[in-house]
């Protein structure tokens, strides 16, 4: 397809370009926050930062996804799907949450400060990344699939 045929046309999958610029934004940052981490708190660290990268992108991509795959269904199926994969990726992250502190182990083996801070960039990295998408999608203000009578 040339350039010119592509110009003008609505984006095919919206959530999917979100997830990229998210991910891609969210790699950099984690990437950078684990170098700075395995520096500041050694090998602790290191595994500590990667955790909570690992821990936002599955956390975060997961809704992006859902909505993708709810992307043929009525609006309001989608707002039922989006609303559900917030409360459950809460509810599943508040339990993870109280089995790493409880956990001996994993404090013994990980920073749990530099996983925080991490996390925490990471998260803000992540919503940049995706408004950053959101912002270049190319979304129709009318309805594409009728025309209108003359």
């Amino acid at each position: 397809m040339a350039p010119e045929d592509v110009a003008g046309q609505a984006t095919r999958y919206p959530a999917l370009v979100m997830l990229r610029g998210a991910l891609v934004a969210a790699v950099v940052v984690g990437v950078n926050a684990s170098a700075i981490a395995a520096v500041a708190a050694g090998i602790k660290g290191l595994w500590g930062a990667l955790l909570g990268l690992l821990m936002v992108i599955i956390f975060s991509g997961a809704g992006l996804l859902a909505l993708h795959a709810s992307r043929k269904t009525s609006p309001t199926t989608q707002l039922a799907v989006a609303l559900g994969s917030y409360t459950g990726r809460i509810a599943l992250f508040g339990a993870l949450l109280v089995v790493a502190l409880g956990s001996d182990s994993l404090a013994r083996n990980v920073n749990l400060t530099a996983l925080g801070i991490t996390a925490m960039v990471v998260v803000m990295a992540w919503m940049a990344g995706e408004i950053w998408a959101w912002s270049r999608l190319r979304v129709p203000i009318y309805d594409l699939d009728h025309e209108v009578s003359k």
